[in-house]
C-alpha cells in the first residue's frame, strides 16, 4: 500500500488509491497460496487498523525526530465483502495525538525488558557439568538420552523406594505407633523434596519451555537461574541453563523470574528484588518483555 500511493504520488497522481482485500492478498502471498485462501477471512475488519496501532508509538516518535506532526492512517469503506461489494483500504494521513506523549509516558512506566545471559554464565551444579558442557547440551545426542535415561531411572527408583518403605510399615501386624507413622511421614516428605528439587523440573520443562532451576541443580556460587528448551536456526533442539534479568521500571531495582503464585495464577513472573509482591511484571520469553501485573498504582 505505501510502495503503490508513493509511486502514484511521484507520478503526479493525487486520487486516493484504493485497495482491495483480495489484491493485498495476491501482493502479501503470492499467486499459489492467494488461490487456496479466502480473502475475508485473511484480512477480517479492523486487522490492518490493529497492525498500525502497535506500532504507532515507535512510529510517532520517528515522525517527531524529522519534525512532522502528522502519521498515517488506514482507512475502509463499509463493504463486507460479496460478489460486487469488495471491502476497499487506502492510506491516510491524520495529526498525531497530542496526548500520546503522555500515554506512552505511562506505558514505560509499567514496561520492563528483559536480557539472556550467554551460554556458560550459569554453572550447574558438579553432578550436572559432565552432561552440560558450557552450561547447555543438544536434547538428540547421547548426553541428552543420557539425561533422559538418567531422570527416568531415578524417578523408577524414587517410586519403588517410596512404596516399599510405605509397604514395610503398613504390612505390620500390631496397632500402627507413633514411631511407624513418623516413618511413614519421613518416606512421603522424602520422596516429595526428592521429587520436587531433581525430577520435577525436567518434566515441566517439556511443556513450560523456562521453568525456575532448583538450588540442587546449580553450583554453590550461582543464586537465581533458569532451565530454558529452545531451538536454534537448524531445528535442534536444546536444553540450557540460563538465568533471564531486567531492570525495574519503578525502582530500578533488578528484576528475576520468580514463581507467579500464591498472587498470579502465571507460572513464572518477574519480580523486582527491592519490592517482589509489589513490583511484579509479566514475562514473554519470546519478546524479552514483561508488562506490569502487581497492585494497582496511584
Amino acid at each position: 500500500m505505501v510502495g503503490a500511493t508513493i509511486s502514484a504520488l511521484e507520478q503526479g497522481k493525487t486520487e486516493r488509491q484504493t485497495f482491495e482485500r483480495p489484491s493485498l492478498l495476491l501482493h502479501c502471498e503470492g499467486k499459489a497460496k492467494a488461490e487456496t485462501l479466502d480473502p475475508a477471512i485473511w484480512l477480517r475488519p479492523g486487522m490492518l487498523e490493529a497492525f498500525l496501532e502497535s506500532r504507532q508509538t515507535s512510529l510517532v516518535d520517528r515522525l517527531r525526530r524529522v519534525g512532522l506532526d502528522q502519521m498515517p492512517a488506514i482507512c475502509a469503506n463499509e463493504g463486507k465483502g460479496g460478489k460486487g461489494i469488495q471491502r476497499c483500504y487506502w492510506l491516510a494521513v491524520t495529526s498525531i495525538p497530542q496526548d500520546l506523549a503522555g500515554q506512552e509516558e505511562l506505558r514505560q512506566w509499567g514496561k520492563v525488558e528483559y536480557r539472556r545471559t550467554e551460554a556458560g554464565e550459569v554453572k550447574p551444579s558438579w553432578l550436572l557439568r559432565w552432561l552440560f558442557q558450557n552450561g547447555e547440551l543438544r536434547n538428540r545426542s547421547w548426553r541428552g538420552l543420557s539425561l533422559l535415561v538418567s531422570v527416568l531411572f531415578g524417578v523408577t527408583l524414587l517410586a519403588l523406594w517410596l512404596l516399599t518403605g510405605l509397604w514395610g510399615v503398613s504390612s505390620t501386624d500390631q496397632t500402627l505407633t507413633l514411631r511407624q507413622l513418623g516413618a511413614s511421614a519421613f518416606f512421603c516428605l522424602g520422596a516429595w523434596f526428592v521429587w520436587r528439587d531433581f525430577y520435577r523440573p525436567w518434566i515441566q520443562l517439556v511443556d513450560d519451555r523456562v521453568v525456575k532451576t532448583p538450588v540442587s541443580l546449580l553450583s554453590l556460587w550461582e543464586d537465581s537461574a533458569e532451565l530454558e528448551m529452545h531451538r536454534d536456526s537448524e531445528k535442534h533442539q536444546w536444553t540450557r541453563f540460563i538465568r533471564f534479568s531486567g531492570d525495574c521500571p519503578l525502582c530500578s531495582g533488578r528484576v528475576l523470574l520468580m514463581p507467579g503464585r500464591p498472587e498470579h495464577k502465571l507460572p513464572l513472573v518477574g519480580r523486582c528484588s527491592e519490592s517482589p509482591h509489589a513490583h511484579v511484571f509479566s514475562f514473554d520469553r519470546a519478546r524479552l518483555t514483561g508488562a506490569y501485573i502487581g497492585p494497582s498504582l496511584a
